[in-house]
């Protein structure tokens, strides 16, 4: 129910909200972008369409600023959903779904905190995925490579996703366009995770 979330008051009311980043380093260090191909396969069906696209909306408002604020209407506008007040409204229930996932969290009376980090999904959380997607979910996390090979794959990896990234390519096609290059999914999100933070001053250089 959307009225058990503690949503911000302005989130009911159609009024401006505040975005900030929520930090939580245990989760941020090995968690996925919510503009990442492990989200879009595997959190889209817990998420939702449209909480996932908010997700994906914020962490590209937040990558330009450290807070930023937010018109919910104009979001809604954004998103193709609709946002006539209350906390019935579709706006405020995507919005009450990140927060029932721990995606996001409210911060006062007008501040929503947004994790920029998704973390891999529960054992539970993969049992409820359709039998394919499960399969797929086991495939994305098992590299079946030696440990030198997937040194060598990840460094080649890495200094391709800071040059695509530094040429200007988004989150997406980054990730894309290393998977074309047939490198293992889960060597791709680790690469683009790494150079995505490194290109926005989130980590500190470390040999490649």
């Amino acid at each position: 129910m959307t009225s058990s979330i503690n949503l911000p008051h302005a989130v009911i009311e159609s009024e401006v909200i505040t975005l900030i980043p929520w930090i939580d380093h245990r989760v941020d260090a090995s968690g996925h972008d919510p503009r990442s191909t492990y989200v879009e396969q595997f959190w889209l069906g817990t998420l939702g369409p449209s909480t996932t696209w908010f997700l994906r909306h914020c962490a590209n408002l937040l990558d330009a600023a450290e807070s930023t604020a937010v018109n919910l209407r104009e979001t809604a506008g954004t998103l193709g959903i609709g946002h006539e007040g209350g906390s019935r409204s579709a706006m405020s229930k995507t919005v009450a779904r990140a927060c029932r996932f721990r995606a996001a969290r409210s911060v006062g009376s007008a501040t929503l905190a947004v994790r920029l980090r998704l973390p891999q999904l529960s054992y539970r959380q993969v049992q409820r995925l359709p039998e394919p997607m499960q399969r797929l979910h086991e495939e994305f996390l098992a590299v079946n490579l030696s440990r030198d090979e997937v040194c060598r794959q990840q460094s080649r990896a890495r200094r391709l996703a800071v040059c695509l990234i530094e040429c200007g390519d988004s989150y997406e096609q980054t990730e894309r366009l290393l998977a074309r290059m047939n490198y293992h999914p889960a060597i791709v999100a680790e690469a683009v995770r790494w150079a995505w933070n490194l290109h926005h001053g989130r980590s500190s250089p470390e040999a490649a």
